[in-house]
């Protein structure tokens, strides 16, 4: 049975198409088809906000008008402690609100970056905790990058399509290279936008320096002076090519708040090994909502070291350690790995489909 998610939206322009609700994103559309694929079940449906007056009241359904944040700065000043229409919900359009006060609208919040972290004004827990004690919330659903055990916030893997494809290149198009040629190598590392984290580009001297471009499929675009570096790689093929990951995550020197993003989710997808380069403890916290890591066949003492530039050292000794290892040894080791990639592989499926579940339930019952 097919489910429609009823979509309210403000502004639905016949050239640009459809607007982000009270923060004008274009990403509105990317964020629900990646949690609502045309291939699932789930079938949305736009309306125009202001059609709401219109529809006779004993035939309303209930509506979903999503809001989708990307920069966190502000995010404190849009919700409040009390009884207060000097928030978020004060600048909903007077139908919208007048719905989302008769239970027939569910705000839905679709939060791209992770909250917290070092530069940020928001603590998560006193943030859960305002939401969850206001009664003005309590048709506001959260979908955010980390596990929060609350009623108002949903994990949902938010970026799903870039999990397959995803390009950096300016025109938006999937220009990839043609890699079905080549044999299959020991690993690959995607940094095509290496140029957003200096730990990043001192990952690709590595292999540079090393000489671990030839076993492996690394992808930095318009890397100055390196053949044997990739410009753009298609994810699925790519990693069908390997056997082994090299995650280079966004959050390297973060220190609060874990969270896991689309890169650790496609190696549960596709089954694979990785070698994580992130935050401290983040394997502590990936093993803490019941994944499974890779050692003792990978040595993952790095996790547990504070210093950001000794564990990146201690990260590429890793790396070299288990690529430079003769070829069968390197093929038993992966061999070793697959009953934890299978029971990963499980896990993420069977937690997002719960998680889907639960979030379509809560925007159509």
């Amino acid at each position: 049975m097919t489910e429609t998610i009823k979509v309210l939206i403000d502004d639905i322009d016949p050239n640009r198409g459809i607007l982000g609700n009270i923060t004008k994103t274009n990403h509105t559309d990317f964020a629900l088809r990646s949690i609502f694929p045309s291939r699932s079940t789930t079938n949305i449906e736009y309306i125009a906000s202001g059609a709401l007056k219109y529809i006779n009241r004993d035939k309303l359904d209930k509506y979903v008008y999503p809001i989708v944040i990307h920069n966190l700065t502000y995010i404190n000043f849009m919700f409040s402690i009390g009884d207060s229409d000097y928030d978020i919900i004060g600048l909903l359009p007077r139908q919208v609100k007048k719905q989302y006060f008769k239970n027939k609208v569910v705000i839905l919040i679709i939060i791209l970056e992770p909250l917290g972290g070092n530069n940020s004004a928001i603590d998560i827990m006193s943030f859960v905790k305002m939401i969850e004690s206001n009664p003005r919330y309590n048709n506001m659903l959260f979908l955010t990058l980390h596990y929060i055990d609350s009623p108002n916030f949903l994990f949902i893997n938010i970026l799903q399509d870039v999990m397959v494809d995803w390009s950096p290149l300016d025109d938006g198009l999937m220009h990839y290279d043609e890699i079905k040629n080549y044999d299959n190598r020991h690993f690959c590392c995607f940094l095509m936008n290496f140029r957003e984290s200096e730990e990043r580009k001192w990952l690709i001297k590595f292999f540079i320096k090393n000489k671990l471009l030839t076993k492996g499929f690394v992808s930095a675009t318009n890397w100055h002076d390196e053949e044997l570096l990739f410009d753009n790689l298609d994810i699925e093929s790519t990693l069908n090519k390997v056997s082994l990951n090299i995650i280079p995550e966004g959050n390297f020197d973060r220190r609060l708040d874990h969270f896991m993003s689309e890169k650790v989710y496609r190696c549960f997808k596709y089954k694979k090994p990785f070698i994580y380069l992130g935050q401290y403890q983040s394997l502590q916290y990936i093993r803490s909502i019941g994944y499974k890591t890779f050692s003792p066949i990978i040595n993952e003492d790095y996790d547990q070291i504070e210093n950001d530039k000794i564990r990146f050292i201690e990260v590429c000794k890793q790396i070299k350690i288990l690529v430079d290892k003769p070829i069968e040894e390197f093929k038993d080791d992966m061999c070793q790995l697959e009953e934890i990639c299978e029971h990963n592989y499980k896990l993420f499926i069977s937690t997002q489909n719960e998680a889907k579940h639960t979030l379509i339930s809560r925007l159509t019952k």
